[in-house]
């Protein structure tokens, strides 16, 4: 972060003050610097917390800090069987998993100190435990018809806390006004977002802190007969979930229970100039000019409560035609009742009367006037042809029903979670300063089951005939067995994903249009974000699958799997629960992409070795040298893969359509990978692509480039020891990237934040097409090498 230096911005710099711009790609102040009385107060006691950056020479991610972090994990298992009667069967299992992490600010103490800052999230400890259990039975019948059923319990129990969280530090260390709250939960550093630098403050406010204490109920009860060439199978199942949390988490949520501001250079930005860059966003950040403020506010004291059930039932015959083919069938039917609260209904916004429906309260029915469909039936057939005893084909068809909750979405709706985002008038302007804080929240009267929404306060929801959307999914398979105990397979694997869920954000702005072209600020004067929980369109997946293997025998074992795959989509709505880039209904077509998670090709390679020395193998089966180096054995695992794809974005000021994201124009018909890694060095050619300074989406489409692949191995070593007859003890030793190999992460990739010199050559990357991070493809997210050591007794 550097401190206030605006002197190589080649972007005039707007004044918010005087509405005046100098027009000459400097600052309008003497010595091209914002002097030290116009910053404001609290942006001033920010700046004076950060120490001096370790990489003077760049403009973004100039300063690196480590700091250790802890995990701890406990976990047993227990599990008892009981056979009452020759045909009756009886089992009761208990697992415990019990967790602690600890994670510092990397810039120290989070108060008096600088602001907190966390590269694995926001700092402070998380701790919890987890209790699953289950019960079950299996009686036979006869030997022909078995039935058996079981339940199941699982509760999931997490905290996680952030540094400094019992102090207000926006309020009282800050002065910001509508900071934090009274309660525990509501304290801390406020989030600050400035564009192209490091969040800092309380990064991960958004979702934390939290507490859960979320129950799972599940009953399954199953027959299963035999007649002839026919083994029917057909049962029950029946899923209860139970959420009860307190966190300051939304959907669309910007900032959480300490409050944040954003800060994006619009305001530090001339209309019809360039577009804003990381110096602009910096300046609005002195000048205390946010373009977007807010805060969270949980309302009851004891947080949110959501109740879900699933009803399901199937039936499925596996006929054997003949001793070369078989044949299999079955239907599933599911059922998604609409979700309530613990003691009412949810929440729905009605998007024609602009109000809010408390589900169960008053004349709003529990559902909320919700249909949702029970007639969710998903077919599924499957065929196995052995054209000879080394020769199998197969096929199969299915459909499954998208099992997203309702819950998700509409947990933490208006009134039960007040979300605030604040947003400017223009693109241009400010929605508020650092001196004057955030407007105070308000919690309405809910008693006549209908109230009004504040124009500025987020709210979620979902149309009232809810259709569900599905899976479609084929493949074929041929398996051929070769001499020497290998077999090869070669599929092929299709899946379309018929009516896809996601989030379309029903207020819309257009392209020059700001915060009065809003579809629901022309009716109802509403600017806050209004996502709808709707059906958006088809993705499809097909994938070539190959793989070669070696069937256990004499001590080893391989297999490698090579896989060619695409999908498509929209961006960037990859799974159920995300949001598109554009929202404007004539401009949708424009989110079809590649999809985020898209790799092309994948190579798995996996080994298990048992050294051959030791009782039963070939070497030194007796002796001293069988009892040190007897027993061994090595695992290994070889991932190979390309890149994910990622979008050329550029800053959307001049686009002015709140609530979706702008592209870069792509201004050379090929994009040349440079494959540069570190500051200074391009990636892809950055020259590429330029800025869109009018109103209007850029041409780059999105997900276009495709980032850095991957080789990663890890490796195992294991002994067991034969302590007696009933007892062992397994030495295991583990390498998680082992080679310690860096697995590069995407490049920055917001051509805005490229500074060119007047003769059009690179005068500054500004961390545009530069590789600056890792991915964390190892345990627990870390990238670097990893050992692990662990004793295992079995008995």
């Amino acid at each position: 972060m550097r401190r206030g230096d605006l002197s190589r911005s080649p972007n005039p710099v707007y004044d918010p003050l005087t509405g005046t711009a100098d027009g000459t790609g400097r600052t309008p102040f003497p010595g091209n610097q914002i002097p030290a009385d116009r910053f404001d107060p609290v942006a001033q006691k920010i700046l004076g917390l950060f120490p001096q950056t370790s990489d003077p020479t760049a403009l973004t991610n100039n300063l690196y800090a480590g700091g250790p972090y802890g995990f701890d994990r406990h976990k047993a298992d227990v599990k008892v069987n009981y056979n009452p009667a020759a045909n009756f069967n009886m089992f009761a299992r208990l697992g415990v998993v019990k967790y602690t992490l600890s994670t510092v600010g990397l810039l120290g103490d989070p108060l008096g100190g600088p602001p907190v800052v966390s590269a694995a999230g926001a700092p402070g400890t998380a701790f919890g435990t987890s209790y699953s259990g289950s019960i079950g039975a299996t009686y036979v019948v006869n030997p022909s018809f078995i039935l058996d059923g079981s339940f199941g319990y699982t509760l999931m129990d997490t905290n996680q806390v952030p540094l400094g969280v019992e102090k207000n530090a926006g309020r009282e260390f800050l002065g910001i006004p509508g900071t934090n709250g009274t309660r525990a939960f509501e304290g801390g550093w406020p989030r600050f977002v400035v564009d192209n630098y490091t969040n800092f403050g309380f990064d991960g406010n958004t979702t934390r802190p939290i507490y859960w204490h979320d129950p799972r109920f599940q009953y399954t009860g199953n027959a299963s007969l035999t007649k002839g060439q026919h083994n029917l199978r057909f049962g029950v199942d029946i899923s209860r979930q139970h959420l009860n949390q307190v966190q300051p988490e939304f959907v669309g949520a910007f900032f959480g229970a300490s409050g944040g501001f954003g800060f994006n250079g619009g305001a530090t930005t001339v209309r019809g100039g360039a577009s804003p860059n990381q110096f602009n966003s910096f300046g609005a950040f002195l000048l205390g000019q946010a373009s977007t403020l807010g805060r969270t506010l949980i309302v009851p004291d004891n947080g949110v409560t959501t109740r879900a059930t699933l009803f399901s039932m199937y039936a499925r015959d596996q006929w054997q035609f003949n001793r070369r083919l078989t044949i299999s069938y079955g239907l599933r039917w599911e059922y998604y009742p609409m979700p309530t609260r613990a003691d009412r209904g949810l929440e729905r916004y009605d998007a024609d009367t602009n109000k809010m429906l408390i589900c169960g309260v008053g004349a709003t029915p529990t559902n909320c006037g919700v249909s949702v469909s029970r007639a969710n039936f998903a077919p599924r057939f499957g065929l196995a042809y052995r054209a000879s005893d080394t020769f199998v084909l197969r096929a199969g068809y299915g459909i499954t029903v998208d099992p997203y909750s309702l819950s998700r979405p509409l947990r933490t709706n208006y009134p039960i979670l007040v979300v605030l985002n604040v947003s400017a008038p223009s693109a241009f302007q400010a929605a508020g300063t650092l001196k004057n804080g955030i407007p105070a929240i308000t919690s309405p009267d809910i008693s006549k089951g209908v109230v009004d929404i504040p124009g500025n306060v987020a709210a979620n929801t979902v149309s009232t005939n809810f259709r569900r959307g599905y899976i479609q999914s084929w493949n074929f398979t041929v398996e051929k067995e070769i001499k020497g105990g290998l077999s090869a397979q070669i599929a092929y694997i299709g899946t379309r994903q018929i009516r896809q869920l996601g989030f379309l954000e029903l207020n819309y702005g257009v392209p020059g249009g700001g915060a009065a072209g809003q579809a629901l600020f022309q009716k109802f004067g509403r600017s806050a974000t209004t996502p709808l929980v709707t059906s958006l369109d088809n993705s499809h997946y097909d994938a070539l699958q190959t793989e070669l293997k070696r069937r256990f025998a004499n001590g080893f074992q391989v297999s490698a799997a090579y896989t060619w795959s695409k999908s498509i989509g929209l961006c960037c709505n990859d799974n159920s629960d995300g949001n598109l880039g554009i929202n404007i209904p004539q401009y949708l077509n424009l989110n079809r992409s590649v999809s985020g998670f898209d790799r092309t090709h994948n190579f798995q390679l996996s080994e298990v070795y048992e050294l051959p020395f030791g009782k039963g193998k070939p070497f030194a089966s007796h002796g001293l040298v069988a009892a040190i180096a007897g027993g061994w054995q090595f695992n290994g695992i070889l991932s190979a893969y390309t890149g994910v794809p990622f979008s050329v974005s550029a800053a959307a000021t001049s686009l002015n359509a709140p609530n979706n994201t702008q592209r870069a124009d792509q201004v050379k018909s090929t994009v040349q990978i440079l494959g540069g890694i570190g500051k200074g060095s391009s990636y892809f050619d950055p020259l590429a692509f330029a800025p869109v300074t009018t109103a209007r989406f850029g041409t780059a489409g999105y997900n276009s480039i495709r980032g850095p692949g991957a080789m990663n191995v890890d490796a195992g070593l294991f002994r067991r020891f034969n302590i007696t007859e009933r007892f062992d003890l397994e030495f295991r030793a583990e390498a998680f990237n082992f080679t310690n190999t860096p697995h590069f992460a995407n490049p920055g990739s917001n051509v805005s934040n490229l500074q060119l010199n007047t003769d059009g050559s690179i005068r500054n990357l500004g961390g545009y097409s530069e590789i600056t991070s890792v991915n964390g493809v190892g345990r627990d997210g870390i990238d670097e090498r990893v050992f692990r050591f662990g004793l295992r007794l079995s008995f």
